[in-house]
């Protein structure tokens, strides 16, 4: 024989790694449905926060134009009560 290093794997030890591999993968296949559920809750939580985002925005920029409207009719007005107010 040679003095190579050597190693011996018996099928008990393989059979007990394929045990082990076995009951992970139970464990991780009865979270997966907990997880599954999780991811969905919060997918509708974030397309709700989303959907009062674009809401605000929506408002914001009504009001923008609202005021933008309001400052040209003031600033079209501004001539005729000078010159009313000068008289």
């Amino acid at each position: 024989m040679s003095d190579e290093p050597s190693a011996r794997i018996t099928l008990k030890e393989v059979y007990q790694q394929v045990q082990e591999m076995k009951s992970l993968l139970e464990k991780l296949a009865n979270s997966l449905p907990s997880m599954s559920r999780k991811l969905d809750d919060l997918e509708s939580e974030v397309k709700e926060q989303l959907a009062d985002h674009e809401k605000r925005i929506r408002i914001t920029e009504k009001r923008v134009w609202q005021i933008m409207a309001i400052a040209g009719f003031v600033s079209a007005l501004m001539p005729v009560i000078i010159r009313f107010l000068d008289v």
